[in-house]
């Protein structure tokens, strides 16, 4: 897990450094503090990686949230499959590598300048970084059960116990894929990109995919995956909107700080 989220972070420093083609510019400038998001970024980011690190000393050894209730054993009986395996790799694949492209490559197509670029890109990690602390904030606290551990669901009798079993509760894939999708999406609407729509859509239904293959992967309840999906949402447009606001250039911007929610299946587009 911990190197399927490296990878993350590796890919998109990589799609920062990308060449950009010409933009249709200018956008709206974003406030930003370099001496104060690039540390922000860092240790939120250090933080969650030092959790990861120390995970099986900071894991409870039982669970504390054990037995799902009728809700989730509903949900689990109709979407778990018989083989596992694919829908758990198809859901680290979406939520480290597809989600982290889907919302990084389309800021950086659209942005003006590489300078621009380097910024969304630093708006988005550092939204993404800020959830996934929450995340793991949440899931040492609550210790909740997974159910394939919960019902026995893995073909070794002698399975030795992983300090994981007991974090499913929050859904930390789908947390990181709804963030990325929001971040991306807010940001996109803050700068006026044109492309700001298909970035909300096209990351909202990756999200929603991740949510989806985590259930059918037996590693989350849907009130996991439900509950990652309003949390890393929430976050992946707050920070954005509470940290790098648009520069006023004058009375005109006031209505450009206007939002509006739209219901998706799972999570919400927020368009501005």
């Amino acid at each position: 897990m911990l190197a399927a989220r490296a990878a993350a972070l590796a890919l998109a420093a990589s799609v920062a450094a990308a060449p950009l083609p010409a933009a249709a510019g200018p956008h709206h400038a974003l406030r930003y503090d370099r001496a104060v998001d690039l540390p922000l970024t860092i240790g939120a980011g250090a933080l969650w990686i030092g959790s990861e690190l120390a995970k099986p000393y900071l894991a409870p050894e039982g669970c504390r949230w054990c037995d799902p209730p009728g809700l989730d054993r509903d949900a689990r009986t109709r979407l778990v499959w018989s083989n596992t395996v694919p829908a758990r790799v198809t859901s680290d694949l979406l939520a480290f590598a597809v989600a982290p492209a889907a919302a990084l490559v389309p800021l950086a197509a659209a942005a003006d300048t590489r300078d621009d670029a380097l910024l969304d890109a630093l708006f988005v990690i550092e939204a993404v970084a800020i959830a996934a602390d929450v995340n793991q904030l949440v899931k040492f606290a609550v210790a909740r059960e997974r159910p394939f551990v919960h019902f026995g669901n893995y073909a070794e009798p002698d399975r030795p116990a992983d300090p994981d079993d007991q974090l499913s509760f929050y859904s930390g894939h789908t947390s990181t894929a709804f963030s990325f999708a929001a971040a991306a999406g807010t940001v996109a609407s803050l700068r006026g990109y044109r492309s700001a729509p298909w970035i909300w859509g096209v990351g909202m239904a990756l999200a929603s995919g991740v949510a989806y293959f985590r259930v059918a992967a037996d590693r989350h309840y849907l009130t996991d995956v439900l509950t990652g999906a309003v949390i890393g949402t929430a976050v992946g447009v707050a920070a954005p909107r509470l940290l790098h606001p648009r520069e006023r250039s004058g009375a005109g911007d006031a209505d450009a700080e206007r939002v509006t929610f739209v219901p998706l299946p799972i999570g919400l587009r927020v368009a501005f």
